[in-house]
């Protein structure tokens, strides 16, 4: 077989060859494009971005949400590292989740009359689907706990879920700054966060420098058991804001475990100052009907006091204001006690 027209068939194949060429530059730079895109929605919270006058776009660890810039009817999916920060930026959710334990409704540490005409909608890691549809949010808000409820939340409202754990490191003033970005509270944080430093301020002028020296411990104490709070407690954070001294086995990373301990260990926990967060707050006097207790350095030298447990496992910057009350109180007394 001869070729009738051999220049032709040259031509047609450079044009094939040009062809497949081009589309696989452009296959290329579409998966670049796509991988940059996919990028962009794994990184974690950032400014948001404006898009209109009415939407901003916030990035998030499970993709980007266009938030109403004024949200008016914000549902909160935590009670404490949501709901919390959102009230003391000065918005009162229309719906928050809340836990129960033993029967009773906890807030994270906050009030009956501070959470007043929020309506229920569910539990932390349970939120009612129904009564979200109930209540019309315009924004929902909460951490990655609940990520596998996103694709039904955000059905129903734009939906903006925080890692604690990684996008804030545990640092309730960047955890308000955060939230304050997706709401427009800027301002507002900042004063938040200035009342606090002078708050802070004016206790370490109090204590001025009479407790340098001196280790401090916090230890948890709910129906019979003992445990230890991980480092990045918020109490914690107070503690070093005042430039006291921690006990040094509180400094360890135990992220994500709160382990219990035997009484018989107690000891391994004694300091200077001993603060003992019980959850349904006895007297002083019950904890030191155990010999054990009673023997501690701290109890021997009227340094042991008891806290409610509920407030101190919290996180947000109220519940953290009644932590700074505790402190003024207690801290002040132990001074008294040298």
């Amino acid at each position: 077989m001869t070729l009738r027209n051999p220049q032709k068939l040259v031509r047609r194949n450079l044009v094939h060859r040009s062809l497949k060429l081009f589309l696989l530059i452009a296959f290329f730079l579409l998966a670049i494009a796509y991988c940059h895109l996919f990028i962009q929605s794994s990184e974690p919270l950032t400014e948001p971005s404006q898009i209109s006058s009415e939407c901003q776009l916030v990035r998030h660890p499970l993709g980007k949400t266009c938030v109403p810039v004024e949200p008016k009817r914000i549902v909160a999916l935590d009670p404490i590292y949501i709901l919390d920060p959102l009230l003391a930026l000065g918005i009162k959710p229309v719906g928050a989740t809340a836990d129960d334990l033993r029967g009773k409704r906890y807030w994270g540490g906050l009030s009956p009359e501070e959470v007043k005409g929020i309506e229920v909608i569910g539990q932390p890691y349970q939120p009612s689907l129904e009564k979200l549809l109930m209540v019309k949010p315009d924004l929902i808000l909460g951490s990655t706990d609940v990520k596998q409820y996103y694709p039904q939340l955000s059905a129903i409202a734009p939906t903006v879920l925080l890692d604690y754990y990684e996008d804030i490191k545990f640092s309730f003033k960047k955890h308000l700054r955060a939230i304050a970005r997706i709401v427009g509270r800027e301002v507002k944080a900042e004063e938040v966060i200035e009342q606090y430093q002078k708050r802070i301020e004016a206790l370490k002028a109090q204590i001025n420098g009479r407790l340098e020296g001196k280790e401090i411990s916090v230890i948890y104490y709910s129906e019979g058991t003992f445990s230890a709070p991980d480092r990045y407690a918020a109490f914690f954070q107070v503690l070093n804001d005042l430039g006291v001294r921690l006990k040094p086995i509180f400094l360890e990373d135990r992220l994500n475990i709160i382990p219990t301990f035997s009484v018989e260990v107690i000891n391994e926990y004694d300091a200077d100052i001993l603060f003992i967060c019980d959850d349904e707050p006895q007297s002083v006097s019950f904890f030191l009907k155990n010999p054990l207790l009673s023997s501690l350095k701290a109890a021997q030298n009227k340094r042991l006091y008891v806290v409610n447990g509920y407030i101190w496992r919290a996180y947000g910057p109220s519940v953290i204001d009644k932590i700074v009350d505790d402190l003024s109180k207690y801290l002040l007394k132990a001074i008294e006690n040298r």
